[in-house]
């Protein structure tokens, strides 16, 4: 019985560690995790950008077509003007041409962001039909006509 005491003793000690292999394998696992992390965190990072400047386009898109439809800028056609806070990297556009019904025209305006890498651009396009600014100051123009004459004709 004493012999089989120490063979069991033996193999307990001799298995206290870890074998270099082991060691290697387990080196390898959290390297490859690490850099499956590393490859979200910059996948999450590019996103948060692009959602950020898509955000921005659609309110600087908004704001164009606010200020074109108030009268503060011409409802003419522009091609890849600069916004007024002298970021070189925005841009827009303005498209205006008849609409699919008589007397409305259609704006489109585009905004866009070409940053310094493909990754790191983006555009944002708003479409909306409006009645002619003509064709109302030609009806204003005809009522104030018809009503001076009939207001002369009575007296």
């Amino acid at each position: 019985m004493i012999v089989h005491r120490q063979i069991n003793e033996k193999r307990i000690s001799s298995r206290a560690g870890l074998t270099l292999l082991e060691v290697l394998i387990s080196l390898s696992i959290f390297l490859g995790a690490l850099t499956a992390l590393s490859q979200l965190i910059g996948i999450g990072s590019r996103a948060a950008v692009q959602t950020q400047l898509k955000t921005q386009a659609i309110f600087r898109c908004q704001s164009i077509l606010a200020e074109v439809l108030a009268g503060a800028r011409p409802m003419e056609s522009v091609a890849m003007a600069a916004f007024d806070d002298d970021n070189e990297y925005w841009k827009w556009s303005l498209n205006v041409e008849p609409g699919d019904y008589d007397n409305m025209l259609r704006l489109t305006v585009l905004v866009q962001y070409i940053g310094d890498s493909e990754t790191v651009s983006t555009s944002y396009q708003l479409i909306r039909q409006v009645r002619d600014p003509a064709m109302l100051l030609d009806a204003a123009n005809t009522v104030e006509t018809t009503t001076d004459t009939t207001l002369e004709e009575q007296l």
